[in-house]
């Protein structure tokens, strides 16, 4: 690749530490010049180092790089807090991402010339770091928080009434992880008057009532929020005693008003469950993850805030668990006495987690509720014995057909011989070739050498509970007699494959050798870090085809 793509080209660039592409950056490092990529306008960094965010930190500044997306190594990440203050100074930069340390958001210096308009942290951040990030960033327009805890958050308030209204933002997405108050959510929306988009999910149940108040909401957004288009929500409450089922209807009364529904357009919906919880939710709903009929969220009683009370929801969600039995079972209840009916168009990652029995047509089902062509990472997690209504090879078949963009694969069978043994006939001896990772538990050393001689497309292959005595000694000595070249560590009881690999250097590994033999040769890099291992990972193989 080095060869033959010019850098002067490239305008956007991804590069990954993570388990299925170890030592990536340090590969990329070697071959190419950063100083080169004289157009890039996109970078993104996954598992980085430090010293290697140092390396890409010192040529940034010659780009007009526009995006810059981060998520660090979770140690030695002292330099990281530099060299990403000196990184989001760059007078092009508009667009930020950081996946990753608290430590890190804490220290970061945001310049007062920073000029950043697009800004997302996908980690844990209190009240203050809001604060500062919108205390800094004067031209800041949308901000993204996925984890928001509100510590303390009176005092933060009046710490921080002095704080200037932020003019430029239109955009607020916030996950809040920890309880919040009608009245704290009012003295912060405060400073941000030119909101047309706000999104508000609670991932915990919250206690204040005001927070389920349509009145409520519709006075401060008319007189706070005058601007605001876009209001997503999702709120939970433990309800009261048995009978607080019956409050339903005139909890959502105050969202049938021409506010809601003619003037804003907005509808709501509130769901009582037999767990005794309430939610209240605006329609289409906007989850980071979403469970489908899990055993704890069966509705008993639901309202909405228009007429149709069996509309299809729309669901946005990138990552679905689906209960396959009990999914099948609602389609049943469904035809007899209609109810609300869900559809998820964005999922990537989907999880089926089958127990007793694996009811027929499925997957056809499935696939009326899920669009499974945008479909990437697969788990099917069967958590006991099951029973087959019908072939899992046809079922499967029919998966593999509909979920074309599928990438990976990984199946967990709990120590279930009879599983192991219908799923790797069924599955990972018949994968297609749009599939490259493998992630599968497995007992018997003759199994994976069939996996492994039929699926020479996969890239990365994980074998979990690696029981047999052994194990990993003998399929390195059965590699060894094939053409491929194979490094392995041992370290607890599973075995990882992975096909491409080169040593950060630039050299390919020869024949199938311990990792220990190499240590000397690569004495100033960690062994894990070598190979980006996965911290669940065991044994691991790497391997490069010859």
């Amino acid at each position: 690749m080095a060869r033959i793509i010019d850098p002067k080209n490239v305008i956007s660039l991804m590069l990954s530490d993570e388990m299925d592409t170890p030592s990536q950056i340090r590969s990329f490092l070697f071959h190419f010049r950063i100083d080169q990529f004289i157009r890039l306008r996109s970078l993104t960094l996954m598992n980085v180092e430090d010293d290697d965010l140092n390396e890409f930190q010192k040529h940034i500044i010659k780009y007009s790089l526009t995006t810059f997306s981060m998520s660090p190594r979770y140690y030695g990440i002292d330099n990281i807090r530099s060299s990403l203050s000196s990184i989001i100074s760059h007078n092009d930069l508009r667009k930020f991402q950081l996946q990753g340390n608290n430590d890190i958001l804490s220290e970061i210096q945001w310049p007062i010339s920073c000029r950043l308009e697009h800004v997302i942290i996908c980690y844990e951040c209190n009240w203050n770091k809001v604060y500062s990030i919108l205390s800094h960033l004067s031209h800041l327009q949308k901000l993204v928080l996925k984890d928001v805890y509100w510590n303390r958050f009176d005092d933060t308030i009046v710490t921080h009434s002095d704080i200037t209204q932020s003019s430029y933002l239109t955009s607020l997405l916030l996950n809040l992880t920890s309880e919040i108050t009608m009245d704290n959510v009012e003295s912060f929306l405060s400073h941000v008057p030119r909101l047309t988009h706000l999104r508000l999910i609670g991932q915990k149940p919250l206690t204040d009532p005001l927070l389920f108040d349509g009145s409520r909401w519709e006075n401060f957004i008319q007189t706070k929020l005058s601007l605001l288009n876009k209001f997503e929500f999702w709120f939970t409450r433990y309800a009261i005693n048995n009978q607080d089922y019956t409050t339903i209807e005139p909890l959502i009364v105050p969202f049938r008003t021409s506010f809601w529904l003619e003037f804003k357009h907005w509808f709501v919906k509130c769901d009582y469950e037999y767990n005794r919880k309430f939610h209240l939710y605006s329609i289409p709903i906007f989850q980071d993850k979403f469970y489908y009929t899990h055993p704890e969220t069966t509705i008993q009683h639901s309202a909405l805030n228009n007429v149709d009370n069996n509309t299809t929801i729309i669901v946005n969600t990138h990552r679905l668990s689906v209960e396959l039995s009990r999914m099948i079972d609602e389609n049943i209840r469904q035809k007899t006495n209609p109810k609300t009916n869900y559809l998820f168009r964005n999922v990537t990652e989907l999880t089926l987690m089958i127990d007793r029995k694996w009811p027929i047509g499925s997957i056809e089902h499935l696939s009326t509720i899920v669009n499974l062509s945008n479909l990437q990472a697969l788990h099917l997690n069967f958590r006991c014995e099951c029973k087959f209504a019908v072939s899992l090879d046809i079922e499967m078949n029919t998966l593999f057909k509909r979920a074309w963009n599928l990438r990976s694969i990984q199946i967990s069978c709990h120590d279930s011989q009879r599983i192991k043994l219908v799923t790797l006939n069924a599955i990972s001896l018949k994968l297609p070739r749009h599939i490259k990772r493998l992630d599968t538990d497995i007992t018997y050393v003759d199994d994976a050498k069939i996996i492994l001689e039929r699926a020479e497309h996969l890239s990365s292959v994980t074998f979990r509970h690696c029981d047999e005595y052994n194990f990993t000694d003998k399929i390195i000595e059965w590699l060894s007699l094939l053409e491929r070249d194979v490094v392995c560590e041992k370290l607890f009881n599973d075995l990882l494959l992975s096909s491409d690999f080169l040593f950060h250097d630039g050299y390919s590994v020869p024949k199938v050798k311990c990792l220990h033999e190499y240590i000397d040769k690569f004495s100033l890099i960690d062994p894990l870090q070598i190979f980006g291992l996965h911290p669940n990972a065991d044994n691991n193989i790497f391997n490069k085809s010859t």
